[in-house]
């Protein structure tokens, strides 16, 4: 009995190699879909915690010049907390601690590490006071200084003098989540909120009202309870030497003051 003869090829080194240059020019193509995905992801992901951040801020920003502390004759001073931020730890120092795994191992180390986060909510209340001077942005450098109040740098004391709070803090820095902090939650996120910081300031509004001057100029009443707040998020805060920290989030809104 004779047998048919075989004729069914393997695949030739040429065709190999042209399925294979395909496969890599399509596994490049989705590998650079995938980190611009991710990239993106990240991205979203830091715009939505800033626009949290600044919604907060915004609400108790509200409140705080709805109360104003009076300390002398025409001196109001306000007060600025927002719940789990520190005006001194860095978030290294913290990481470091953590994962040396001090933080778990008895109250004495949790204590530490609440004093290496910044301590009590009162350490890290800031008073601050308005700016009287209306603003100019065509006035730049030193002049700017009774223009616009920078928070928490022009911090002061509830009293209206020396501020409570040791060294100059440029930025507030937000903590960890409670869980985590208490070890309920092994290991630290990466992108956890204690990676964010930020700054606001505030200003007089340029705005007027619709009722001229009494001096007969002809310009209009500025809207003297009227302000502009100012608020920038950061991630990645260097605090270290003259480093220029570019916000990555910036947001204004207006807020009326109580007098």
């Amino acid at each position: 009995m004779r047998r048919k003869p075989n004729n069914r090829r393997g695949f030739t080194l040429t065709e190999i190699l042209v399925a294979l240059a395909i496969f890599a020019l399509g596994g490049t193509a989705i590998m650079a879909l995938f980190i611009t995905n991710v990239r993106l992801s990240r991205q979203a992901m830091d715009y939505t915690r800033a626009a949290e951040i600044t919604r907060n801020v915004r609400s108790l920003v509200t409140q705080s010049l709805a109360r104003p502390i009076n300390v002398a004759e025409n001196d109001n001073v306000y007060a600025f907390y927002y719940p789990d931020s520190s005006l001194s730890y860095t978030p290294d120092e913290y990481r470091d601690y953590y994962e040396g795994g001090k933080s778990k191992t008895g109250s004495l180390e949790r204590d530490a590490a609440k004093d290496i986060v910044g301590g009590a909510p009162a350490t890290n209340a800031v008073f601050f006071r308005l700016p009287k001077v209306m603003f100019d942005a065509a006035v730049t450098g030193d002049g700017r200084k009774n223009m616009v109040t920078q928070v928490p740098t022009d911090g002061v004391g509830p009293g209206g003098g020396k501020p409570g709070f040791e060294g100059d803090p440029r930025v507030f820095r937000l903590l960890p989540d409670p869980l985590r902090r208490a070890g309920a939650i092994e290991g630290l996120d990466p992108d956890d909120r204690m990676f964010y910081q930020f700054d606001f300031s505030v200003r007089r509004s340029v705005q007027r009202a619709s009722v001229p001057t009494p001096d007969g100029s002809g310009k209009k009443q500025p809207l003297d309870d009227l302000y502009v707040v100012h608020v920038r998020v950061y991630k990645g805060f260097q605090f270290e030497g003259d480093v220029m920290n570019d916000p990555f989030f910036e947001w204004d809104f207006y807020v009326n003051a109580a007098k």
